[in-house]
């Protein structure tokens, strides 16, 4: 038999509904064959996970086996230096793949998530400091605020 893996803490979990919608809304996106990856700079310090594997993927059974496969995944990633919150979204025939497929493709885009979001922080923070703060410029301030979709609609006119 072998040694019990270790459990998420609270702390490393999203939990609530709005932890989910504000990371998927203001969240950069990875988009890799068996996983989609929607993470932000963490508000609480520490990187915090949450797994999202709908009906489409397989019955209960099969969404815990990937559900399972993805935190163990998880756990094994070296720490990063930044905080992240991520929305890890398994895509249909993320049940079908072999796990290191799933392994393979979850790195890479946590890979692409964390050097996204590296790039996006130096650039707010060369904003914050007054480097190229012309208005209209691709390093605009607007870069601190994205847009949710719903603010979004209502900006455009669209009905909600």
């Amino acid at each position: 038999m072998g040694m019990p893996l270790a459990k998420f803490k609270k702390k490393q979990k999203l939990l609530r509904r709005a932890e989910f919608t504000e990371t998927m809304d203001r969240g950069q996106k990875i988009v890799t064959p068996y996983v989609v990856l929607l993470g932000r700079a963490s508000q609480k310090g520490n990187s915090r996970i949450g797994f999202i594997v709908s009906k489409k993927v397989g019955g209960a059974v099969v969404r815990n086996l990937v559900k399972r496969r993805l935190r163990d995944i998880y756990r094994n990633v070296p720490p990063s230096a930044q905080a992240l919150d991520i929305v890890a979204i398994a895509r249909v025939g993320a049940d079908r793949c072999d796990f290191d497929a799933l392994k393979h493709a979850f790195e890479a885009g946590l890979g692409q998530l964390q050097a996204r979001l590296a790039r996006r922080h130096s650039v707010a923070v060369g904003v914050e400091q007054g480097e190229n703060a012309k208005v209209g410029s691709p390093m605009s301030p607007r870069i601190l605020s994205p847009v949710t979709p719903s603010e979004r609609k209502e900006k455009n006119g669209s009905p909600g």
